[in-house]
């Protein structure tokens, strides 16, 4: 099996993990995007940010899946 299609798995299902405690709007996932991308974001941004990061990251997986 090739490394691509390894680290691709990974990350989608990294990304459906973000996803799902971005949906359930875990406290824990809140507060660690908070202090990364500052004090002054709400928690919708916090949300959006991480379904657009879990986005990105599932889209990676799908190319390194589909390069392989």
């Amino acid at each position: 099996m090739d490394w691509k299609v390894l680290v691709g798995i990974f990350c989608m299902i990294y990304a459906a993990l973000v996803g799902f405690f971005a949906y359930r709007q875990s406290p824990g996932l809140i507060k660690l995007i908070k202090m990364k991308m500052g004090k002054k974001m709400t928690d919708k941004g916090a949300i959006i940010t991480a379904y657009i990061a879990a986005g990105v990251v599932f889209v990676a997986g799908i190319v390194l899946f589909i390069l392989s």
